[in-house]
């Protein structure tokens, strides 16, 4: 008696991307400052070009997302000797994001051109600042800036991030 074994494969339509998004040796972008950006309200910087590999098929969305954080400070206007601590900080958001066609990426390769980026913290009004009210005038403490180079396949799925403070 013959045994007769019969397999059943199962095919799904779905298309699996990459496992294992990366960036190739000496292919990690790296952001940096332009030479005065880190005083005052205005910052820029840039990016270098990345390689990045690993990749699926789908779109690839990459840039910069920035943040600019302040303390704020209200001064009364009839008292200049009286300085309180506002109760909200100046807060300022920038992203520039560039997308590549799923079409357009190699073999789960792509080149990620260079990133400029350049963006002002505003000073609030005194009501956004949390001063007691219009009597005040505001003026922003110490600045901190964060960047962020980022990777998304498919946008807004979030495969890779690089954070640089200053």
């Amino acid at each position: 008696m013959k045994k007769v074994i019969v397999a059943f494969v199962l095919v799904s339509g779905v298309v699996l991307g990459a496992a294992s998004p990366h960036y190739k040796h000496d292919g990690t972008p790296v952001c940096s400052p332009s030479s005065s950006s880190t005083t005052g309200t205005s910052f820029s910087g840039s990016c270098t070009a990345g390689l990045a590999a690993g990749l699926g098929n789908e779109d690839l969305t990459f840039g910069v997302t920035a943040t600019a954080n302040a303390g704020t400070f209200c001064h009364n206007k009839g008292n200049p000797a009286l300085i309180v601590p506002g109760q909200n900080p100046a807060i300022a958001q920038f992203a520039s994001l560039q997308t590549i066609p799923g079409s357009a990426l190699k073999n789960g390769n792509a080149s990620l051109s260079p990133v400029s980026f350049s963006f002002s913290l505003g000073t609030p009004t005194t009501e956004e600042a949390g001063c007691p009210n219009e009597n005040w005038s505001v003026t922003l403490g110490s600045v901190s800036w964060t960047a962020n180079y980022v990777v998304y396949q498919p946008f807004p799925t979030l495969v890779d991030t690089l954070s640089f403070t200053f």
